[in-house]
């Protein structure tokens, strides 16, 4: 089996059928290819619409089970396959048009075990916007770009879009989190990275991603969100140190200056008119240890821009006062 593509699917009968659509485009006598639609407990007929796509071509496999959430569904959809390589879709984005080309060169040729495409987000107005990985060429097989982008960007967190080898993941066991909210899928992305020897990164697009609602983090405390945040980066510094040491580690501490500062943003943003809420928020998140020990390693020299490198001294400060009257004029901008 040369492919196995992977949907974890929940209630999404109004979405899935142009998803599997865009699957079964794939040229039967060029690439032996399975399509494994994980049904999380859904409660409406997604399943039924799964199964009539199914009697029409044989390659699409549904599997169902009890809701675990998209996590747990993955993992059961990677138990099932048996493709040399592995690529993920959600229910509701699609491949475009000429993907199955793209995929098709990189599974036959075997690039690299790291491949990432770019992708075209389907905005809610309807509109479509590109969203280029931020490479140095059209095709990029530089190591230390590609590790540039996984540990100190945020163009490699999702497992959309990239082609996973199946021996990679099967013979170190990498599995997705069931415990996080958030961030699962950039841990899963990163443990299998580790395991790779050559890269591939590139402008071509495959798939439609489709534009959802607002930050999941949204929902979460600003104690909750640095929680998530630690998780992340405790992952990433002991990453980093494995695979580079170097420059890489200023580059990502840089990083995630820019996700402390974004996080003050998006908190304001939501709580703008409390001023009192923001006070107490700000106070506890500047004593937070994992905020602190960011900050504390951050090299001033290797921020660019003049406005982080004022937000990084604002929240070095630790002025409550100043802070929030910055971010609330930002909101308001």
């Amino acid at each position: 089996m040369d492919l196995s593509v992977i949907i974890p699917a929940c209630n999404v009968q109004g979405h899935i059928a142009a998803c599997l659509r865009s699957v079964t485009r794939c040229p039967r006598e060029n690439m032996d290819m399975e399509c494994i639609v994980v049904d999380d407990g859904s409660t409406v007929d997604t399943a039924e619409v799964v199964h009539r796509y199914s009697e029409r071509d044989k390659r699409i496999k549904l599997v169902t089970k009890e809701n675990g959430g998209v996590s747990d569904a993955r993992n059961k959809g990677l138990q099932e396959a048996a493709g040399r390589y592995i690529l993920f879709l959600d229910a509701d984005d699609r491949l475009c048009e000429d993907a199955w080309e793209q995929i098709e060169a990189a599974v036959k040729e075997e690039y690299a075990d790291f491949v990432a495409f770019s992708y075209i987000t389907l905005l809610r107005s309807g509109k479509l916007k590109t969203r280029m990985l931020p490479i140095s060429d059209v095709v990029s097989t530089d190591a230390a770009e590609a590790k540039r982008l996984m540990f100190a960007d945020s163009a490699l967190n999702t497992c959309l879009g990239k082609l996973f080898k199946g021996a990679i993941i099967r013979d170190n066991n990498i599995v997705f989190r069931t415990d996080l909210p958030v961030g699962e899928e950039y841990l899963f992305v990163a443990e299998y990275f580790e395991y790779c020897s050559s890269y591939m990164l590139t402008k071509a697009m495959i798939i439609y991603y489709l534009q959802r609602g607002g930050s999941t983090m949204r929902s979460y405390s600003m104690e909750e969100q640095l929680g998530i945040i630690k998780t992340l980066y405790d992952y990433d510094v002991a990453a980093v140190k494995r695979c580079d040491g170097g420059e890489l580690v200023g580059r990502m501490h840089v990083y995630y200056l820019k996700i402390l500062t974004n996080l003050f943003y998006e908190y304001t943003k939501v709580n703008c008119f409390n001023k009192e809420a923001l006070v107490k928020a700000y106070g506890r998140a500047l004593e937070d240890e994992t905020m602190n020990r960011i900050l504390g390693q951050v090299d001033e020299h290797l921020i660019r821009s003049c406005i982080e490198r004022y937000e990084y001294r604002l929240l070095k400060g630790g002025n409550v006062g100043k802070i929030r009257g910055y971010f609330s004029l930002k909101v308001r901008l």
